[in-house]
């Protein structure tokens, strides 16, 4: 029995620190740079503050998608290959629509927000790239918090510090999100906030005739949750695409966990780069509360039901049908059976964490 329980503990100490956590932490660069994508025309797809991998995974702002399969190290980039066109959810504006379903259904479930690049900041705004302990990119984090709760959403920020930015920073912020699902279960989704390093021309944009930062998702592959994970992203850009236009950038699937491996609904957020200001930055975190509520409380998705017969002919008149047809035609955004495995396979990490420390 003691052999049986010491064996025990060394695999679960071992998946505790798999091999690849080291490439999670690739996500920072010892120098100021950046990597550029193309496509297989030559034409430039997009820029990022961190080396790209082949196999790592790239969808546009117009939803195509495509893959990685060369990098140049030596001259900062990399070549993709035309996999397809992506298909976002179809996403219906309507408000009034299973709202009471929509919280009974979520209850009062936490969105979970921390910074791994604590230090990150912007240089308009902050007078430095960096700024150990007091990183204008928690400032970011606090504007993202204070408009979720805006929303009527349990927010909760760990503004922890993770210093410094360099390859052991996500075993750092491994421990802040532990703690923090921990203490704040059930939860909803966990953000990790971050801001990019690339030209500043790449991230401006304008929404709704104000200027701000645009906002890019960033999924980690190697990780239990990547799908559902994947799930959530493209809800949150359907939604933003249509409620919300020119505020996500694109979504990058990287190389790494970044952590997501804790927790189903498990996102990074880059918020901007270090040449855009912080005020632009926190402009972008108001839409992106909205989008965020509507894709995990209160999104409306077509449903597989179509209309037809006397229903199809009444809303060509543009009459409105009754409630309860209705119900039937959309749904609230369920809680998918992978983000359900998912959310076993994280609390399951949590207790094993939990147990690993005990010992």
């Amino acid at each position: 029995k003691l052999i049986g329980a010491v064996t025990m503990i060394i695999i679960l100490f071992i998946s505790m620190y798999p091999t690849n956590i080291s490439i999670a932490d690739n996500w920072y660069e010892d120098e100021l740079g950046y990597f550029t994508l193309f496509d297989p025309d030559g034409n430039e797809l997009t820029t990022m503050a961190s080396e790209m991998f082949k196999e790592d995974e790239y969808i546009s702002s117009d939803n195509k998608h495509y893959s990685i399969s060369r990098e140049d190290k030596g001259k900062r980039s990399a070549y993709a290959e035309f996999l397809g066109e992506v298909e976002l959810p179809e996403f219906e504006l309507v408000e009034d629509l299973s709202m009471e379903a929509a919280s009974l259904q979520n209850g009062n479930r936490s969105i979970l927000i921390y910074c791994t690049h604590s230090s990150e900041s912007y240089v308009p705004s902050d007078g430095k790239t960096s700024i150990p302990g007091k990183g204008g990119i928690v400032d970011v984090a606090e504007s993202f918090k204070n408009a979720l709760q805006k929303e009527d959403i349990n927010a909760v920020l760990d503004k922890t510090s993770h210093d410094p930015h360099d390859a052991g920073a996500y075993r750092r912020s491994r421990q802040t999100a532990v703690e923090l699902i921990r203490k704040n279960m059930p939860v909803a989704a966990v953000f990790d906030i971050h801001r990019d390093a690339t030209p500043k021309h790449t991230y401006e944009t304008n929404v709704k005739g104000q200027y701000m930062s645009k906002v890019r998702i960033v999924i980690g592959k190697r990780n239990q949750n990547r799908k559902a994970n994947e799930e959530l992203a493209y809800k949150i850009k359907a939604i933003a695409d249509k409620a919300h236009p020119g505020l996500i950038k694109d979504i990058y699937i990287g190389r790494g966990e970044y952590n997501q491996e804790l927790s189903p609904r498990s996102l990074l957020f880059e918020f901007g780069t270090h040449e855009i200001s912080k005020e632009a930055a926190q402009k972008s975190t108001q839409h992106m509360a909205d989008v965020v509520n509507k894709a995990i409380f209160g999104g409306v998705f077509k449903g597989q039901e179509q209309e037809s017969g006397a229903n199809a002919d009444e809303a060509k008149k543009g009459k409105k049908e009754p409630r309860e047809t209705r119900e039937q035609n959309y749904k609230v955004s369920p809680i998918s059976q992978e983000e359900q495995k998912g959310a076993g396979r994280g609390i399951l990490w949590i207790i094993i964490v939990a147990a690993v420390g005990i010992v």
